[in-house]
């Protein structure tokens, strides 16, 4: 066993137990020599690894260098081949069997084999450390605890149990976190539907324009004669100065038709109500903004209902472990509010718009397996039906990098304000990291505030705003509009052009997400890169300074 892995089992045996008043320090010592010599004979006796914190730290650090030093010491030839166990005893000679009898081979072990390490308290109880040898053919564990529960039952009570239990939420605050999962499951299912339907209505309405008098004659291609139509659209779907073109008389008039639910059934009435709430420019087109927003608004309700029902705070799901407002957290869960919002948004519209005819492009992927690959004009055609399955749309590198930037900030950042986090031992002097001030903590979720998002996070920094910390809310809060907007405005104007385009040449009509660019994408890095080489200063920053 390495000596890591002793130190964690004695802070975890030994962390919680007290030299009473009058009492010898050094019995604690000893007993903790004591457990480092069990753990490197016999290491599947413990089954608890807890973190440790720093050597300097202000309420624990004697301790950890006690038990540092504990587990690195080669263990005399006393201390082999023995037996521990930590027990009440009213005379410190025998063990107590008043609550609990100890196990065996404690149970009938005789008084005159116990040999006394000391006397502690723990919690309001006293206990005792006692060693004996090991005895022929005893397979029991090495090590008994009643305070940690090491060599006991699962089921036996303990002093101090291996899990603190969760901190109860008012039975209120519960019942309003239900009902906003319930509210969110709801909104969840119409911004689905909603977008399932302006896709569909966009395709009946495509439908309908391309078997009217004008459709034919509108054209969708790019022409090269005409540098405008590689970024905008062709003169023929351009309003006049006076009134709309043909082709957009012709798509206005579809639309209307489409949108006509008489004698329909009432699934299409639903559908057509809905998509109804999202035609713009005087019916030339459709727009998925408010289903988006929805769909962003659902996400958000969620993470409040998380907060409320575990935390008891709306905002619960973006405290960390030290009970303070993690900024790391919001950051990823504001990406992932947008991202998803908008990519569901678009998965869905993309189903409605293609649904209808899945049977039609399997039999094509067919035909196309076959007499498809003889016949020179449908060369490509292969790829663009498979493309046609797929509904979820693409993300280009920097989005990737943006979700892989904001998750491992998150996971980092919770290993940088760990209390104390050992590296691999080398010296007595650098087993434990030699952090250099005390992360701050609160002792209740409640006492966590939106100012823990600018203040520093150490004990030198307390109440100081941090300007690496403030940069991040900056750049955050900038780009995740910048990018919000591009999503939107991309769900915005789908008319007649786009979807007449996107059936020509076999696309999705949001076949990808906008692209963020690489702009985008090294201010978000350095941004994230500031924010943990500030963290990384603060908590391990020289003393004195």
């Amino acid at each position: 066993m390495d000596a890591l892995t002793r130190v964690q089992i004695v802070w975890t045996e030994t962390r919680d137990l007290r030299v009473p008043a009058g009492g010898d320090p050094a019995t604690l010592s000893t007993l903790r020599r004591n457990v480092a010599a069990i753990a490197n004979e016999s290491e599947k006796t413990f089954s608890r690894f807890e973190p440790i914190p720093a050597r300097d730290d202000d309420l624990f650090g004697p301790d950890v260098v006690d038990c540092a030093a504990a587990a690195e010491a080669s263990p005399s030839g006393g201390l082999k081949n023995l037996r521990l166990i930590l027990w009440p005893s009213a005379d410190g000679k025998t063990l107590s069997k008043d609550d609990l009898a100890p196990p065996a081979p404690w149970n009938s072990a005789p008084p005159e084999t116990l040999e006394l390490i000391g006397r502690f308290t723990v919690d309001g109880h006293d206990v005792s450390a006692f060693s004996r040898m090991v005895g022929e053919n005893e397979d029991a564990p090495r090590f008994v605890s009643i305070v940690t529960g090491t060599g006991l039952p699962p089921d036996t009570g303990v002093y101090v149990p291996r899990e603190k239990p969760r901190r109860k939420v008012d039975p209120k605050l519960s019942r309003i976190a239900f009902w906003c999962t319930m509210a969110t499951v709801g909104f969840f299912a119409v911004a689905c539907i909603w977008s399932l339907s302006i896709g569909n209505l966009t395709r009946s309405a495509q439908n309908l324009f391309a078997v009217s008098a004008a459709g034919p004659l509108c054209p969708t291609t790019i022409d090269p004669a005409n540098p405008g139509t590689l970024y905008g659209a062709p003169r023929a779907w351009l309003p006049t100065a006076t009134d709309n073109g043909a082709c957009l008389k012709a798509w206005q008039a579809a639309t209307v038709t489409a949108l006509d639910a008489t004698n329909r059934d009432w699934w299409s009435r639903v559908k057509g109500w809905l998509t109804s709430w999202t035609v713009s420019d005087s019916g030339r087109a459709f727009s998925l903004r408010m289903p988006m927003l929805l769909m962003m608004a659902t996400i958000t309700l969620l993470a409040v209902a998380a907060g409320l029902g575990v935390v008891g705070r709306p905002l619960g799901l973006f405290i960390d472990k030290r009970n303070r407002m993690s900024l790391t957290r919001i950051q990823f869960a504001i990406w992932l509010v947008i991202l998803m919002g908008a990519l569901t948004t678009y998965a869905m519209f993309n189903i409605g718009f293609w649904a209808e005819d899945l049977n039609r492009i399997h039999e094509g992927l067919a035909y196309m397996a076959n007499a498809g690959k003889t016949d020179q004009k449908l060369t490509g055609w292969s790829d663009k039906l498979s493309n046609l399955l797929e509904y979820m749309p693409r993300m280009d590198l920097a989005l990737w990098g943006l979700i892989g930037i904001s998750g491992g900030t998150t996971i980092v950042s919770s290993f940088i304000t760990q209390p104390g986090t050992p590296s691999a031992p080398t010296t007595a002097g650098t087993m434990i990291p030699p952090r250099r001030t005390r992360i701050l903590s609160n002792p209740d979720p409640k006492d966590a505030e939106l100012a823990d998002l600018v203040y520093g996070e150490t004990a030198e920094d307390e109440g100081v705003v941090d300007s690496t910390r403030v940069q991040a809310v900056v750049v955050t809060g900038v780009l995740a509009a910048i990018y919000i907007n591009l999503a939107l405005e991309a769900a915005e104007r789908i008319g007649g052009l786009t979807s007449a385009e996107a059936v020509n040449a076999g696309t999705q009509i949001f076949a990808s997400m906008p692209p963020a660019g690489a702009t985008f994408l090294w201010l978000l890095g350095i941004s994230h890169g500031a924010l943990l080489g500030g963290k990384l200063i603060g908590a391990y920053k020289g003393g004195g300074t």
